[in-house]
C-alpha cells in the first residue's frame, strides 16, 4: 500500500434546509449547490493530480449539508472508489432509504443529532454502520437553554448503542473566538468536567489580543522553511477556495474558476507561528 497520503477536506457548499436554531447563516443559508456533475469533474481533477505524483486520498466530506445536494451518492462513489478512506460529516438527512446508497461507501461517519430529528432514523444509522463495523462519531449539539432535553437524548443513544457521544459545546458564529452561549458553571462540568469552566474563564477574563498573543506565543514557528502544504493537505471550501493548510499561508485559487488546477509543490511558510494542530502535522524541510 502506498505510505504517500494527501488529506482533503471539502466544505461542499453552505446550503442546508434544516435552519437549527443556533446555526448561523453563513454555514447554511447559501445558494443551492452546484450540480453534482461539476463537483465530479473537480473531484476527477484532483484524483488525477495526485495520482500523477504517487500519492493516494483520504477524502473528508462536510457541508453545509451534503445529502442536500441532489445526486450526492455518485459524488462519494467516484471519490471513495479512488481514495484509500472517506470521511463524511452529516446530520443524517430525512430519507431512510438514502443510506443504501450512501452507506458503502463511507468508513467513517460523523453523525449530528439535532433537536428536529427523528431518533427512528438517526438510530437506523447507528446500527447499519455498527452492523458493518465502521467507525462512528455521534455528535449532540447541547443548547444551554434545552440543556437537559439534549443532554437526555445524548444519554440515551450512548445507554442503547454502548457508545460515548460528543456533546458539542456552541459557540457564537460557530467559532470558538466569539466565545462560548451562556452555559452556566454547572452545566459546563456536567458536559466536561472542569475543563470546559477554565476555558469560560480564560475567555471572559481575557482581551482578544492576550489570547491572540499566548495563541501565537504557544506554538511552534517555521518561518522560511519549506512545508508540504497542498500536497500532504488541501482544504476547500464552501465558496470553492482552497487552501493547503488550516493558516492558508498561500492562497491556492477557487475550483469554479475556469482552469483551476490542484498544486503540485509545497510553499515557504510566511507565518509566524504555527496555531493548527492539523498544520503542525505537515512535513517541514529547509530549502
Amino acid at each position: 500500500m502506498n505510505d504517500l497520503k494527501t488529506k482533503i477536506t471539502w466544505n461542499l457548499s453552505n446550503y442546508c434546509k434544516s435552519e437549527c436554531s443556533y446555526c448561523p447563516t453563513s454555514l447554511r443559508g447559501g445558494d443551492v449547490p452546484n450540480d453534482i456533475e461539476e463537483y465530479k469533474r473537480i473531484a476527477q481533477l484532483i484524483i488525477d493530480n495526485y495520482t500523477r505524483m504517487g500519492r493516494t486520498i483520504e477524502w473528508t466530506i462536510n457541508g453545509g449539508e451534503p445529502l442536500d445536494i441532489d445526486y450526492f451518492p455518485s459524488f462519494l462513489k467516484l471519490c471513495r472508489e479512488n481514495g484509500d478512506r472517506l470521511s463524511l460529516n452529516t446530520n443524517g438527512g430525512k430519507i431512510w432509504m438514502d443510506w443504501w446508497a450512501i452507506e458503502p461507501y463511507v468508513d467513517y461517519l460523523s453523525l449530528s443529532y439535532h433537536y428536529w430529528q427523528q431518533p427512528s432514523l438517526v438510530k437506523y444509522i447507528i446500527q447499519t454502520f455498527q452492523k458493518n463495523n465502521k467507525g462512528l462519531d455521534v455528535i449532540v449539539p447541547i443548547r444551554p437553554d434545552y440543556f437537559d432535553e439534549d443532554i437526555n437524548r445524548a444519554i440515551d443513544i450512548e445507554n442503547e448503542f454502548s457508545i460515548v457521544v460528543s456533546k458539542s459545546i456552541l459557540y457564537n458564529h460557530a467559532d470558538p473566538v466569539g466565545g462560548m452561549f451562556p452555559y452556566t458553571e454547572q452545566q459546563l462540568r456536567i458536559i466536561r468536567g472542569e475543563e470546559l469552566v477554565a476555558e469560560q474563564q480564560y475567555f471572559e477574563s481575557t482581551t482578544h489580543d492576550e489570547r491572540y498573543q499566548d495563541t501565537y506565543n504557544s506554538n511552534p514557528s517555521f518561518t522560511g522553511q519549506m512545508c508540504n502544504a497542498g500536497i500532504e493537505r488541501l482544504n476547500i471550501g464552501h465558496l470553492g477556495w482552497v487552501s493547503g493548510s488550516d493558516c492558508n499561508n498561500i492562497p491556492l485559487g477557487n475550483i469554479w474558476t475556469p482552469g483551476w488546477t490542484p498544486p503540485t509543490q509545497g510553499q515557504k511558510c510566511g507565518k509566524i507561528s504555527c496555531i493548527s494542530g492539523s498544520d503542525q502535522q505537515i512535513t517541514k524541510f529547509s530549502q
